[in-house]
C-alpha cells in the first residue's frame, strides 16, 4: 500500500475513531452515574424501611400496654388495695399473655419495687408465678427511672439483654421494657405496670424487611453499640464486656457525623453512609400529638447502612477521569445531566414505591373501581391466605365477612360519588381456609384529572392479636360478673350516698333476688324496698354504721335481719369499703351474705349445750328415782327444751297393739287411774306408732282424736316420736301445745332425750337382772371368763362353777394360774396366733376349740366363744369368754369324721363305676354306629385315593414336559425348532387341561380329608367321657358334632330339621351332654321305621335356663312304658338292639346338671324329649360332684 492510500485511510479513520471513543465514554459515564444514584436511593429505602418497622412495632407495644392498664380488677386494686384483687388481676394478665405471646413477662410492682403479680411466658405457655417466686426490682434502672413519672406516662427502657437473678439469661434474649405508673382517683401512685417485650421479634422484622442490605445494615443505640449487625458476633458487646465492638470505636470519624444526624446520607473514605433515627416516644403514638398522650422521653436508635467504597466502582476515583470528564462536560453536560436527572428521579420514585409495596409488613393492594384487586403485596396474600394470582381474580366484596359488608360498601360508595377520598374502618375478611381475620383497613382514592376514580390504594393491618387481647379483657370482666352471680347465698353491690343522704344502689349481682326475694330492679329504683324490709329494731344501728363509715371512710360491717316478701326473716352480714368521690360523696363496694343458717346454728349449738348437760345428769337421776318418776322428769325436760306445756309417754306391748300410760308431765290429777287401750282405739296422737316414724301436727283435731289421752290433756299442736329398743318400738313419747309450730329440731330433741332415757332405764333393769343371771350361769355347764388383754391374759372375772375343773375363783383372780397357763402347751401357740390374728382383723367375736388343763390334772377339750372388749380408740381392753366342756362331743366328732371318710371313699368308687358304665354305654353306642362311621370315612377316603391316582398320571405327563424343557436348555441348536417340539409335547399331553384339573383334584382331595378329619375329631371328642372338667360350652356345636357322628345312622331314612334359637354358652360337662344327644338321636332314628323327620329345637328358657328338644315322627311310646323308660336295663327294643342303659344314664347326666328331662309321646305320631338345663348350675354341690 502506498503513502497516499495510508493518508487517505488515516484521514477517514482517525475522525471516526475519535467520535466512537467520545460516544462510548459518554455512555459509560452516564450509566455509572445512574447506577450510583440507584444505589443511593436503594440504601435510603432500606434504612427507612428498617426505621419504619421499629416505629410500627413500638406503636403496637404501646397499644398493648394501654390495653392491659384498662383491667377492671386492676382499677379496683388501685382504689381499694384489697389483696384478693391480685388473683383477678393475675387472671386478666394471664388472658392477655396467652393472646399475645410477644411478651415474656407481664408484671405489676408496688411503689417499693416488689413484684406483686407476675406472668411469665416461655414462648409456649403462660403461667402465673407463685408469691414465693416474686422478686424485688427496686435496684433496676427501669424501675428507678419510671416510678417517679406522672401517672399514665409511658416509660421505654434502653434495648438490652434480659437479666434474671443478677445474671444474663442464656440464650441471650433482647428485651425492651415498657412501664406505666398507675395511680388511684386521688392521684397517688399505687403501682407500676411493666411489660417485657421480646425485642428480638422487632429486630427480626427489621432484618426481614431489609434483607437485601443484610450484609451492611445495622441498628445501634445512642452510644453506637450494635443491636443488629451484619456479623452476629459484633452484637451486644456493651452487655458482654466487649465495649470495642461498637460503631464509635470502629469508625470514630464517621460516628462523629452520624451521632448528631437525624437522617441523611454522606460519603467518606469508609464508603457511603445512610442514616435514619427512630425515637421511642414518637413510635408509641397513634398520632403525633405527644403532649396529650402523656408519654415520657425514651431512647432512640439509629438504622445505618454502610456501603463500602469497593461496592461502588468509579464513585471515588474522580481524579483519574477528570480530564475526560471535563471534555465530556464541555460537549454535552447540560443535555445529558438534564435527561439523566429526570429519568433517575422517575426510576427512584417507582423503585421506592415498589420496594415499600413488596416489603411492607402490612397488607397493601391496588383496587379498581370494579372492586377487583389489581395488585397485592405478599403481606396481603399472607393475611388472606390466597396466592396473589388468586386474589387478582376476586373482588374485596367477595371476601368481606357478610356482617361487615354493609359498612364497607357504604364507605366505598362515598368515594365513588366523590364525597370523600378515603376511609378507615375495622372489618373482617374471610381467609382461604374459611376462618375470619380481624383487620384495620385504610383506603385512599387515586383520581383522574376529571375527578373519576382511577384506582384505590388500600392498606390492611391484621389486628387479630389486639382483638384477641380485648376479648381476653372482656372475658375477665365476664368471669367477674359470673363470680358475683354465682356466690352462694350472697351478692355483690355498689352503692353511693344520694343527695338526700339515702343510699342509692348502682350495681347488684343476681344473688340479691335469692337473698331478699325481690328483683334487683326494685332495689336499684330506690332504697325504700330494701330499707323497708330491715327489722325496725336493727334499723337505727344500721343507719348510724353507714354514717360512721361515710364520715371516717372506714370499713362497714353489720349484721341485721330483713323480712322477705313471703314473711320469712333472714339474717344478713354486709361488708363494704367506702371510696370518696370527686364530688365529696362516698361510694361503697361490698358483699352481702345470708347468714341465717349460721345464726340458726349458733342458737342450735346453745340449745345442744344445755341439752348435753341434761343428758349427762340422767344416769345419776335414774339411780335416785323410781322408773315412773324418772320418766316424768325426762318429759319435763323435753317440754322445757321444745317450749311445750305438756308431755306424756306410753309403753308399748302386745306386739305394738297395746298402749299403757307410763308417765305424764305435769303429774295427772289425784285419783286418776292407769290408762290402757288398744292402738285401734287411740286418736290421731298415736300415728307415730302406726306410721313407725315421728309426726308433727300443727292443728290437732279435737273430739274423737282425744281418745285415750291422759286426763286433762286436750292438745292443739302435737309432736310424737316412737322409741325403739332391741325388740321394736318400746315407748311412744309426745309433747303438746307449743306456742309456735314444732320443727325438726324439736323432733331431734325428743328422740335424743327419749332414746337416752330409755337406754338408761333399760340398763338399770339389766343391772338388776345381772345378779340373777350370775346365779343361772353358775348353775349351767358353761364357765364364763373375763381376762385382761395383757401378757398371760390374767383373769379378772370367772363364774363360780369353775370349781368343777379343780380351780378356785380366788386363785384365778389372783393370777394363780393366768389363763394362758391353763391352755395345753401344744395348743397355746395356735391359740395365741388366732387371738392375735382375729383381733388385728377387727373381729368383735370369734370361736376357738383347744385343750385345757384342769386343776386336778385332767386334759379336756373346750369350745370358747369370745367377745372382744374394745375401748373408745379401738384398742382391746379385755376378752369375755364362754367356755364349754366338749370332750365328749369331740370324741363323737372324731368317730363321725372317720365314718365320713369311709363314705367318701365309697362315693369315689361309685363315681368310678358310674364313669365306667357311662364309657361302656358310649363305646357300645359307637360300636353300633361303627359300620356307619366307617362308611362315612370310606367315601371321602375313596375319592381321595382315586384323585391321587389321577394326579400321579398327570404328574408323569408334567414331568415329561419339564424334562423336555431341561433338554432344550441343555443342547444347542435352532431355538424355534426346540420350542416347536416342546409345544407339540404340551399339546399331546393336553397341558392346559392338566394344569386346571390338577388344581381341582387337589381341592376335592382337601375337602374329602377335611370331612375325614372332622369325623375323627368329633369321634375323639365324643369318646372322652371321663373328662370331668366343667366349662362354658356351645350346645349348638355339641349337637352338630353328635349329628356328624350318627349321620350315617340317620341319613337314609330321616330328614333332620334344625330350629336353633339364640342360646348363650352353658356351664356344663359337654362330653356327657353329647352322650345324651347321641342316645336321643339314635333312639329317634330307631323309632322311625321307613321315612320320617327328626327336629332339633333350642330356645332360651326364662333368664337362667335353656331348652333342647329332640322330636321324631316315629311310632311313639306306649303310655304304660312312659313311666319306666328311665329305669336301668329297661328297653322295648329287640334283644341285641339296645342295653337299656341309654335313657337311664341320660337321666342321671341331666340330673347332675341340675336340669330335668321331659318326654311327650303319642303312638303313631311321634315322641319329643325335652331337656331343661340351667345356664350356670352349682357345680360344687353334692349333687353335681357325685
Amino acid at each position: 500500500m502506498n503513502r497516499k492510500s495510508i493518508l487517505a485511510f488515516l484521514r477517514y479513520f482517525l475522525p471516526l475513531t475519535g467520535i466512537i471513543v467520545l460516544v462510548s465514554y459518554f455512555y459509560a459515564d452516564s450509566h455509572r452515574d445512574a447506577e450510583r444514584s440507584h444505589r443511593e436511593a436503594a440504601e435510603q429505602l432500606n434504612v427507612r424501611l428498617g426505621a419504619g418497622m421499629l416505629d410500627r412495632r413500638l406503636l403496637i407495644v404501646g397499644r398493648d400496654l394501654r390495653l392491659v392498664a384498662t383491667s377492671r380488677a386492676l382499677k379496683r386494686y388501685l382504689e381499694q388495695g384489697e389483696p384478693q384483687e391480685l388473683g383477678r388481676i393475675a387472671e386478666d394478665f394471664l388472658g392477655f399473655a396467652e393472646a399475645r405471646a410477644a411478651y415474656d413477662q407481664v408484671r405489676l410492682l408496688d411503689p417499693a419495687g416488689q413484684e406483686i403479680v407476675r406472668i411469665d411466658h416461655d414462648g409456649q405457655q403462660a403461667r402465673i408465678r407463685a408469691p414465693a417466686q416474686l422478686q424485688n426490682k427496686a435496684d433496676r434502672y427501669y424501675f428507678r427511672d419510671s416510678i417517679g413519672l406522672p401517672a399514665g406516662s409511658i416509660y421505654v427502657s434502653p434495648l438490652d439483654l434480659n437479666v434474671e437473678n443478677g445474671q444474663l439469661e442464656t440464650p441471650h434474649r433482647p428485651t425492651l421494657r415498657l412501664a406505666m405508673p398507675l395511680a388511684d382517683s386521688q392521684g397517688r401512685t399505687r403501682a407500676l405496670l411493666v411489660l417485657n417485650y421480646r425485642a428480638g421479634e422487632m429486630l427480626g422484622y427489621v432484618a426481614d424487611v431489609t434483607a437485601q442490605a443484610a450484609n451492611h445494615l445495622m441498628v445501634v443505640n445512642p452510644e453506637g453499640h450494635f443491636l443488629l449487625a451484619p456479623r452476629r458476633e459484633d452484637e451486644w458487646g456493651f452487655m458482654l464486656g466487649k465495649p470495642e465492638l461498637s460503631l464509635a470505636h470502629r469508625y470514630p470519624a464517621s460516628w462523629a457525623r452520624i451521632r448528631d444526624m437525624e437522617a441523611g446520607q454522606f460519603a467518606d473514605s469508609a464508603g457511603l453512609w445512610t442514616v435514619a433515627t427512630t425515637h421511642a416516644a414518637r413510635g408509641l403514638l397513634d398520632q403525633p400529638d405527644r403532649a396529650t398522650r402523656g408519654l415520657a422521653d425514651g431512647p432512640s436508635w439509629k438504622v445505618i447502612a454502610l456501603l463500602p467504597a469497593s461496592a461502588l466502582p468509579g464513585l471515588f476515583d474522580d481524579k483519574q477521569i477528570a480530564p475526560l470528564a471535563g471534555l465530556l462536560l464541555a460537549l454535552a453536560a447540560a443535555a445529558s445531566a438534564a435527561l439523566a436527572r429526570g429519568k433517575l428521579q422517575r426510576d427512584s420514585t417507582e423503585t421506592r414505591f415498589r420496594a415499600y409495596f413488596q416489603r411492607a409488613m402490612v397488607g397493601m393492594s391496588i383496587n379498581g373501581p370494579d372492586k377487583r384487586w389489581v395488585a397485592v403485596n405478599p403481606a396481603m396474600s399472607r393475611i388472606l391466605g390466597y396466592p396473589p394470582e388468586a386474589l387478582r381474580g376476586k373482588t374485596w366484596e367477595e371476601l368481606t365477612h357478610p356482617d361487615d359488608l354493609p359498612a364497607s360498601l357504604a364507605a366505598f360508595d362515598h368515594i365513588m360519588r366523590g364525597e370523600s377520598d378515603g376511609f378507615e374502618l375495622e372489618k373482617r375478611y374471610l381467609r382461604a381456609d374459611g376462618q375470619a381475620v380481624e383487620t384495620r383497613v385504610a383506603a385512599q382514592a387515586i383520581r383522574r384529572p376529571d375527578g373519576s376514580v382511577d384506582s384505590i390504594l388500600t392498606i390492611v393491618e391484621d389486628i387479630s392479636e389486639r382483638i384477641a387481647a380485648e376479648k381476653a379483657v372482656r372475658a375477665s370482666e365476664e368471669r367477674l360478673r359470673r363470680l358475683g352471680d354465682n356466690l352462694p347465698d350472697s351478692y355483690l353491690f355498689q352503692c353511693r350516698a344520694g343527695p338526700d343522704g339515702h343510699l342509692q344502689f348502682t350495681y347488684l349481682s343476681s344473688g340479691v333476688a335469692q337473698v331478699h326475694g325481690m328483683p334487683a330492679e326494685e332495689i336499684l329504683a330506690g332504697t325504700a324496698p330494701l330499707f323497708g324490709s330491715v327489722d325496725p329494731a336493727h334499723l337505727p344501728g344500721l343507719r348510724q354504721a353507714i354514717a360512721d363509715s361515710d364520715r371516717e371512710q372506714s370499713d362497714f360491717q353489720q349484721e341485721f335481719r330483713v323480712r322477705r316478701p313471703d314473711g320469712t326473716w333472714r339474717w344478713l352480714q354486709v361488708r363494704s369499703r367506702p371510696r370518696r368521690q370527686p364530688n365529696g360523696k362516698s361510694e361503697w363496694d361490698g358483699v352481702a351474705t345470708d347468714i341465717t343458717a349460721r345464726r340458726e346454728s349458733e342458737a342450735l349449738l346453745d340449745q345442744q349445750t344445755r341439752r348435753a348437760h341434761a343428758l349427762l345428769e340422767l344416769p345419776w337421776l335414774r339411780k335416785q328415782m323410781e322408773e315412773a318418776e324418772f320418766l316424768r322428769h325426762v318429759l319435763g325436760s323435753i317440754a322445757e327444751f321444745t317450749g311445750s306445756s305438756t308431755g306424756f309417754a306410753y309403753a308399748i306391748g302386745d306386739g305394738g297393739d297395746l298402749l299403757q300410760l307410763a308417765a305424764c308431765w305435769p303429774a295427772p290429777p289425784d285419783g286418776a287411774g292407769p290408762i290402757a287401750c288398744r292402738l285401734s282405739q287411740a286418736g290421731q296422737w298415736a300415728d307415730a306408732l302406726r306410721l313407725r316414724q315421728p309426726i308433727l301436727i300443727d292443728a290437732y283435731p279435737a273430739g274423737e282424736n282425744d281418745a285415750c289421752l291422759p286426763p286433762g290433756t286436750a292438745p292443739s299442736r302435737l309432736a310424737g316420736v316412737p322409741v325403739y329398743g332391741e325388740d321394736g318400738i318400746q315407748l311412744l313419747v309426745c309433747v303438746a301445745d307449743k306456742p309456735e309450730p314444732y320443727t325438726l329440731q324439736d323432733i331431734e330433741t325428743i328422740q335424743l332425750m327419749a332414746n337416752t332415757s330409755w337406754r338408761i332405764a333399760s340398763q338399770h333393769r339389766i343391772d338388776q337382772a345381772l345378779h340373777v343371771a350370775l346365779q343361772v350361769v353358775n348353775a349351767s355347764p358353761v364357765v364364763c371368763f373375763r381376762w385382761r388383754a395383757t401378757a398371760g391374759w390374767p383373769v379378772i372375772f370367772v363364774s363360780d362353777n369353775v370349781t368343777r375343773w379343780g380351780y378356785t375363783v380366788a386363785g384365778l383372780m389372783a393370777g394363780k394360774p393366768a389363763f394362758a397357763d391353763m391352755v395345753h402347751p401344744d395348743d397355746l401357740a395356735r391359740v395365741i396366733d388366732e387371738v392375735s390374728r382375729y383381733t388385728a382383723e377387727g373381729r368383735n367375736d370369734y370361736l376357738q376349740e383347744y385343750r385345757l388343763l384342769t386343776g386336778d390334772g385332767r386334759v379336756i377339750w373346750v369350745s370358747d366363744r369370745t367377745q372382744v372388749g374394745r375401748n373408745a380408740s379401738g384398742g382391746v381392753d379385755f376378752y369375755d369368754g364362754v367356755v364349754t366342756d366338749i370332750t365328749e362331743r369331740r370324741a363323737q366328732t372324731e368317730e363321725l369324721t372317720a365314718t365320713l371318710a369311709a363314705q367318701r371313699q365309697l362315693n369315689k368308687r361309685l363315681e368310678e363305676a358310674h364313669n365306667q358304665l357311662l364309657q361302656s354305654e358310649k363305646m357300645a353306642s359307637i360300636g353300633q354306629l361303627a359300620a356307619g362311621i366307617a362308611h362315612e370315612l370310606n367315601n371321602p377316603i375313596g375319592f381321595v385315593h382315586s384323585n391321587l391316582g389321577t394326579l400321579e398320571s398327570y404328574l408323569r405327563d408334567v414331568m415329561e414336559i419339564i424334562d423336555a424343557y431341561d433338554h432344550s436348555l441343555a443342547v444347542e441348536g435352532d431355538l424355534a425348532t426346540r420350542q416347536a417340539a416342546i409345544a407339540r409335547l404340551r399339546e399331546e399331553r393336553d397341558f392346559d387341561y392338566l394344569r386346571g384339573d390338577i388344581v381341582q383334584l387337589l381341592s376335592e382331595s382337601k375337602d374329602g380329608l377335611a370331612r375325614v378329619r372332622k369325623i375323627v375329631q368329633d369321634l375323639k371328642t365324643f369318646s372322652h367321657v371321663s373328662e370331668q372338667e366343667w366349662q362354658w360350652a356351645d350346645l349348638h356345636q355339641g349337637l352338630d358334632s353328635t349329628l356328624n357322628i350318627v349321620w350315617n345312622e340317620l341319613k337314609y331314612k330321616c330328614q333332620v330339621v334344625k330350629e336353633y334359637g339364640d342360646l348363650p354358652k352353658v356351664h356344663c360337662l359337654i362330653s356327657q351332654l353329647n352322650q345324651v344327644f347321641m342316645n336321643l338321636l339314635v333312639n329317634a332314628s330307631h323309632a322311625i321305621e321307613s321315612k320320617g323327620t327328626i327336629t332339633i329345637r333350642t330356645r332360651r328358657q326364662g333368664d337362667d335356663a335353656v331348652c333342647v328338644e329332640i322330636a321324631d315322627t316315629g311310632k311313639g311310646i306306649a303310655p304304660e312304658h312312659l313311666t319306666r323308660i328311665f329305669e336301668p336295663f329297661f328297653t322295648t327294643k329287640p334283644v341285641g338292639k339296645g342295653t337299656g342303659l341309654g335313657l337311664s344314664l341320660s337321666y342321671g347326666i341331666i340330673n347332675r346338671h341340675h336340669g330335668r328331662i321331659e318326654v311327650d309321646s303319642e303312638l303313631g305320631i311321634g315322641t319329643t324329649f325335652r331337656l331343661i338345663l340351667p345356664i350356670n348350675p352349682p357345680e360344687n354341690s353334692p349333687e353335681t360332684s357325685r
